[in-house]
């Protein structure tokens, strides 16, 4: 892992409660209660570059129309299947969608992907959360 990328890794603590909480939402987005949280929250499904292993993960989101949009730190790797595009599967709010995923790492379109998923943020905590992230941007078909 690179330097930047352990900086910006989430404390060992929060990372114990997402393997402990990613399990529950997986049954719940999948499940008809998926409407408590499905408005924030959809899964998305990739398949690992190297291995070959397909996986899914509970992702954060904000969807516009065709385009959906992901913010994610640099200090998961998950996100790294999807450099270069990759073919995606996606859930959201209990329907099942094939997209198009691409990454960046510009700070730029970083506070444009934090602008739609949390429009009330303001601009300086867009900025400061900006660093040691990365933008996802799916395209559906």
């Amino acid at each position: 892992m690179s330097q930047e990328a352990k900086a910006s890794a989430p404390p060992k603590f929060f990372r114990t409660i997402i393997k402990l909480q990613n399990p529950m939402m997986k049954w719940l987005l999948n499940s008809p209660f998926h409407i408590f949280v499905s408005n924030m929250y959809m899964l998305i499904t990739f398949t690992g570059r190297k291995s070959g292993t397909v996986y899914t993960t509970p992702v954060q989101y904000k969807r516009e129309g065709n385009t959906v949009y992901v913010v994610t730190s640099l200090g998961y790797t998950w996100w790294k299947n999807l450099r270069d595009g990759a073919n995606v599967k996606l859930i959201i709010r209990g329907k099942s969608y094939v997209g198009y995923a691409t990454t960046t790492e510009g700070t730029s379109q970083i506070i444009e992907h934090f602008n739609k998923i949390y429009p009330k943020m303001t601009l300086e905590k867009r900025t400061e959360f900006a660093q040691g992230k990365v933008a996802i941007t799916i395209d559906l078909s």
